[in-house]
């Protein structure tokens, strides 16, 4: 497949605008971490999708807004041109990458004791910071020595 400037010139000025708006629009909900990347790989879709059909010796221009639309389900689909695997629907960013088991109703149902769910446990060990003392304390409530810690 051999890509002539033109064409790339051609996407810079016709596609890439839109695009980059398309995926901010698309993605800008999602979490921070999520949000770059999800971009990225809808910027990719797009640019491989008008690259095949240059190449093909089609006019992609007038199917611009088909392709933002299909690099769209492209990324929502969770699928990759970058060649990583696709992530598993019970281990999704929105259950902290945690495997959860999910109800009878097809739901996640957190069953972690650290799951926001569960707002009556406090497991969060709190020490303050600049005082020595409460943190030898914390040490020794734990089991540990100061050089374990520093280790």
């Amino acid at each position: 497949m051999t890509i002539t400037t033109a064409t790339k010139e051609r996407f810079e000025r016709v596609a890439w605008p839109r695009a980059v708006r398309a995926a901010r629009i698309a993605f800008g909900h999602w979490p921070e971490r999520k949000r770059e990347d999800a971009e990225a790989e809808f910027m990719a879709k797009m640019w491989d999708q008008w690259a095949r059909l240059a190449a093909r010796g089609k006019d992609p221009e007038p199917l611009l807004y088909p392709m933002l639309y299909w690099a769209k389900q492209w990324e929502y689909q969770d699928r990759r041109l970058s060649g990583r695997p696709r992530q598993i629907g019970i281990e999704d960013y929105r259950a902290g990458m945690t495997r959860h088991l999910m109800d009878s109703r097809g739901r996640l149902a957190p069953h972690d004791r650290s799951a926001r769910i569960n707002r009556s446990l406090d497991w969060d060990m709190a020490a303050p910071v600049d005082d020595p003392a409460a943190w030898v304390a914390a040490l020794d409530a734990a089991g540990l020595s100061l050089a374990d810690f520093c280790d």
